[in-house]
């Protein structure tokens, strides 16, 4: 077994634009400690970095975790993964183990957490204006990865940004955004799609991150507002928490689709936990998420895995973050990728969709009209925005969810089972 190695943790207390060290980890293949610092617990408004599977203790011993290869969920939520990390990589030219990926990431990572001995490079981290990534997508001809333009940015080494498809951070409107690209592998008009249904979903009544539609010569770009930064008129940066919902549930990394635990009622047990805090609605918030598995059912999102919902950390209050990646495929298989039900059906039906509805706090009248309005305003919205932007029905379809939403219920549903809350 390889020998263990230390590395400390920093994070940006509320309302800060420097981060302090909050403790420190020790990891060995399969095996990670954490343990907080006494002088971060004594502060004056710290909060836990994770408050359920993290909390503050007063014992000396350090917390373990042994599963996704010894990294505690937040420490992942805040790692390279999949085009971020194949990014890293080659700059590195090597393969990179759990603790590589923190120490080498860049600052752009998710939430308010790192893992590393060089702070202050990640605290100097800034992202290029848009328009001169829009410059330089302008530049590469079609048939071009545009994977390149990020790699041939100067001074720009990869991104710490999770998910498939090409993207980086960029500085727009004086803010950090996600510039997310179309790639080689992508279906056609990719950006065009995630834009349309995000656009679909604030319409409809989902509390959705703002988004940008940018056209660069052939290319297409959606950009992202990030929800997790905050810069301020000094140009200094705050940094909020985050968790994903992968990491709420404490799922393994080898966990997949139709696993018990990675259901919409489970996270809706586990947002009463997190976000129990003084002046938080959790009511309100298990609402919000119902309407967000709705929406997915409704646009055809069967990609609304667990890393793609989570919780915000904002003055020391935990909920829901903003929604993002709401990207429905071309062939829609009527299917989401976490269960609806507490049975485990992940079908996007109406009568999923109603069957545990009280679970989130909707009584299937008003829970009904939801979904129907939703229909409506995603149809009509997704059509003027088309239209808008200067596309037409071919370039992206307008999703038609009657032909998977009104499928019948099955007559022999076994018992609700009523989820609780995973202890950690």
């Amino acid at each position: 077994m390889a020998d263990a190695v230390t590395k400390p943790v920093w994070v940006w207390p509320a309302g800060a634009v420097q981060p302090v060290r909050c403790g420190t980890f020790t990891w060995r293949e399969g095996l990670g400690e954490f343990a907080y610092e006494r002088e971060y617990m004594d502060l004056a408004g710290a909060t836990p970095l994770d408050p359920v599977n993290l909390p503050f203790s007063r014992s000396r011993r350090p917390q373990r975790e042994t599963r996704q290869k010894g990294l505690f969920g937040v420490l992942r939520d805040a790692s390279p993964e999949g085009y971020g990390l194949g990014l890293l990589e080659n700059i590195e030219g090597r393969a990179l183990d759990p603790i590589d990926r923190l120490e080498v990431s860049l600052g752009d990572g998710a939430g308010a957490v790192e893992v590393c001995n060089d702070i202050q490079r990640k605290v100097d981290f800034q992202p290029i204006p848009l328009t001169d990534f829009l410059g330089k997508l302008t530049d590469m001809p079609e048939g071009v990865p545009v994977s390149r333009v990020v790699r041939d940015l100067h001074g720009v080494l990869g991104t710490t940004l999770g998910g498939e498809r090409p993207k980086m951070t960029v500085r727009h409107r004086g803010q950090h955004w996600i510039a997310k690209l179309q790639d080689r592998g992508d279906a056609p008009n990719s950006p065009l799609r995630e834009y349309l249904a995000m656009k679909s979903a604030s319409a409809a009544g989902v509390r959705a991150a703002d988004v940008e539609l940018h056209r660069a010569g052939p290319h297409q770009l959606v950009a992202v507002k990030r929800f997790d930064r905050l810069t301020r008129d000094d140009v200094l940066v705050q940094r909020h928490g985050f968790a994903s919902a992968h990491t709420m549930l404490r799922l393994d990394s080898t966990t997949t689709r139709g696993d018990p635990q990675r259901s919409y009622p489970y996270l809706a047990a586990e947002l009463q936990r997190w976000c129990g805090a003084e002046g938080v609605d959790v009511q309100e918030v298990k609402r919000e998420l119902w309407r967000r598995m709705a929406f997915n059912a409704v646009c055809g999102n069967g990609d609304d895995h667990p890393r793609n919902h989570g919780v915000l950390c904002v003055d020391g209050r935990w909920s829901l973050s903003p929604a993002y990646d709401i990207a429905p495929y071309i062939t829609f298989n009527a299917s989401l990728s976490m269960s609806i039900t507490r049975e485990g059906h992940a079908q996007a039906a109406r009568w999923t969709l109603l069957r545990d509805c009280d679970t989130f706090g909707y009584d299937e009248d008003e829970a009904n009209g939801f979904i129907d309005q939703a229909i409506a305003t995603m149809q009509q919205t997704w059509e003027a925005e088309r239209e808008a932007k200067g596309f037409g029905p071919d370039d992206a379809p307008t999703p038609r969810p009657q032909q998977w939403l009104e499928t019948e219920q099955p007559v022999d549903l076994t018992p609700k089972r009523r989820p609780r809350a995973r202890r950690p």
